[in-house]
């Protein structure tokens, strides 16, 4: 039995980088959707204290809490929680601490068609 869903899905961004966020929720905005968007880990945590969500999309390197440390907190908040690691880095798309925290890696700069991709599998899920 296909299910509709009533409330929208709920996305959180963490980035460091305005333009990153701000693509990102360009992006993934919609009537489907509900997307908060922060640019500290912090920040992200409070909102998350008292919300949660069904997808993050992190930055993996940010000052003050890398993005895997970030989904090791929101795993432990919300354990359904879709955790997307982004990184600029390729040496750390392979690290063993990134697969294990996410469900997904994506290289920056983002495929936007990647990213709408994950998301509406993830919704749809």
């Amino acid at each position: 039995m296909n299910q509709t869903r009533t409330t929208p899905y709920r996305v959180l961004i963490v980035d460091d980088e305005p333009d990153e966020r701000d693509l990102l929720a360009e992006l993934l905005s919609g009537p489907a959707r509900a997307v908060e968007v922060y640019d500290t880990p912090r920040a992200a945590l409070e909102y998350l204290e008292q919300n949660p969500v069904d997808l993050a999309f992190l930055d993996h390197r940010m000052p003050g809490m890398s993005g895997t440390e970030l989904a090791a907190r929101i795993k432990q908040m919300h354990p359904h929680t879709h955790i997307v690691i982004c990184t600029g880095y390729l040496v750390e798309s392979g690290c063993p601490e990134v697969r294990d925290r996410a469900e997904h890696v994506l290289h920056k700069p983002l495929n936007l068609g990647e990213v709408l991709q994950l998301a509406d599998a993830y919704s749809a899920g």
